[in-house]
């Protein structure tokens, strides 16, 4: 009896949470493509067995000016998969909504909606934590509801459909002073809000470069885009340009480096929405796409294109055009030809080149302009900006066990190695933006079962395999230095060349294996 109240009491212990943590960042609502944000808590707690116990506490369904409460979102003993940039959560499930506890809130919707069927995903570390949520309600709003959180992996505002005010002093035609408010896209950035010695002069002689624009693409589901427009300033045209930096008037000559977008997350400084000059970024993408319509107001066959460029770097300083050689850049993507095809939307899609600097991302710059070239262009150019994106691909998944390949062809897979429990799993993929995580589903002397997980850095997309290990003889040899059967050479059950074979050995030669 003793032996058996022990075995429940550890049994006990082991599920009990070994480490909680608290992580509030900002919480971005998706209903009908329109996007709120919203700070919020979500509490994480690593039970000892290696699971997890997720709370999202007094959730809150925002549209427009009104907010619903909905309530507490509770899952337990989540599995988890582990990888070289934290642990990996992936679960589909039936869930019952909770009432939540703020008292400000008269009427919490969760719990009268029944069971809902919630698909999750994380990515926790030390550091942050990462959520995608996608919550059912075709039952009740026909339609289901989209939740982020801690989201540096995709651009804020991607799709142009919100905007602040910010003001410029600007001479009529009288050269009068007036003030006249500009839209600038939330965490986007023009001369409305630029810095420099020479920005109220270009403020004061130009027309505003941007616009919130409701001419937008076939199959968009947002309501918004961003129009750019160029304008003359003493006859000399000042590009329509927006980043997620800031904008710098440094001189008088447009192409002057001084005249630049920047990013710096040292700089404290805050736009008329609160919002910083700069982009947090924790993925690598593989490419960027953008949406664009562009025409030129008078057609310049010298410089007929607008342009699209991003840099990531480590969060220090840099600019775009570069006044120097930077170390800082982990990877950058450009397209500067975006000609005008007859002023009908197209897609860009930008790969990323990555400069093998050893430094860790942390900010991206994207800036887009109407022309390519400083000054250029024509007085009345106008490109319209959506739904910008970066994108990440899982190509290539890849797995080895003890440096012999496996063949990832169906869901599970099988092979063997003399020792299952120890024996060496290398799971990859070809790509910058996606990693491999593992999990132990079941292990004995005979027989050990791993699922694989490969992820897109904003876990978007997964693949996942089972990889099951059997007591036997090394495997996947016929896959090593063995392209054609015609090659002579003889080899080990390791992969290795032998010159010569000793009686009772199994070997590799014209890949099978023989008996000597």
């Amino acid at each position: 009896m003793k032996k058996t109240l022990l075995s429940l009491a550890l049994a006990l212990l082991s599920s009990l949470s070994m480490s909680a943590k608290d992580y509030t960042e900002t919480l971005v609502v998706t209903v009908n493509g329109t996007a709120t944000r919203q700070t919020a808590t979500i509490s994480v707690d690593k039970n000892n067995d290696g699971t997890y116990n997720f709370n999202l506490k007094n959730f809150m369904l925002k549209i427009g000016d009104q907010s619903m409460g909905i309530g507490n979102i509770t899952l337990n003993n989540l599995e988890a998969a582990t990888s070289s940039k934290g642990d990996v959560v992936s679960t589909h499930r039936d869930i019952t909504i909770t009432k939540g506890d703020d008292p400000n809130v008269d009427t919490w919707m969760g719990p009268m909606l029944g069971t809902i069927p919630l698909d999750l995903k994380l990515l926790v570390n030390n550091e942050k934590l990462y959520t995608l949520i996608d919550i059912d309600m075709q039952q009740t709003l026909k339609q289901t509801i989209h939740v982020t959180f801690g989201d540096n992996y995709q651009l804020p505002n991607s799709g142009f459909e919100d905007y602040r005010t910010e003001q410029i002093t600007k001479l009529d035609d009288s050269y009068k002073q007036i003030t006249v408010n500009v839209e600038e896209p939330l965490n986007w950035h023009s001369f409305a809000s630029a810095t420099g010695d020479f920005v109220q002069a270009a403020n004061a002689f130009s027309d505003p470069h941007t616009y919130s624009s409701d001419v937008v693409r076939s199959g968009a589901t947002g309501k918004k885009s961003l129009l750019l427009t160029s304008a003359s300033v003493f006859g000399i045209v000042a590009n329509g340009t927006i980043t997620t930096g800031r904008m710098q008037a440094g001189a008088m000559t447009a192409a002057d480096t001084k005249n630049c977008a920047f990013l710096s997350t040292d700089n404290t400084s805050t736009d008329s929405h609160s919002d910083p000059f700069y982009a947090l970024m924790d993925g690598t993408p593989d490419s960027i796409a953008v949406w664009v319509k562009f025409k030129q107001g008078t057609p310049n066959a010298d410089h007929p294109y607008a342009t699209v460029s991003a840099a990531i770097t480590d969060g220090t300083y840099y600019q775009d055009p570069k006044d120097k050689d930077y170390t800082n850049v982990v990877a950058t993507a450009k397209n500067a030809q975006i000609a005008s095809n007859n002023f009908e939307w197209q897609r860009i899609v930008v790969p990323f080149k990555y400069t093998g600097n050893d430094v860790k991302a942390k900010a991206l710059l994207v800036t887009i302009s109407t022309n390519a070239d400083p000054g250029q262009g024509s007085a009345a150019d106008n490109l319209y900006v959506d739904d910008i994106s970066l994108i990440y691909n899982v190509d290539k998944p890849a797995v080895t066990v003890n440096g012999h390949a496996v063949t990832l062809d169906k869901a599970e897979v099988t092979t063997t190695a003399v020792d299952p429990a120890t024996a060496v799993v290398d799971a990859t993929t070809a790509n910058k933006g996606s990693f491999a995580a593992v999990s132990e589903l079941s292990s004995s002397a005979d027989q050990r079962k791993l699922q694989l997980l490969y992820c897109s850095d904003d876990l978007q997309t997964i693949k996942t395999y089972t990889l099951v290990i059997n007591k036997g003889a090394e495997t996947g040899i016929s896959q090593i230095k063995t392209a054609t059967n015609n090659d002579s050479k003889v080899y080990d059950l390791n992969g290795r060349e032998v010159k010569t074979m000793h009686h009772g050995n199994v070997y590799i030669l014209n890949g099978k294996k023989v008996l000597k």
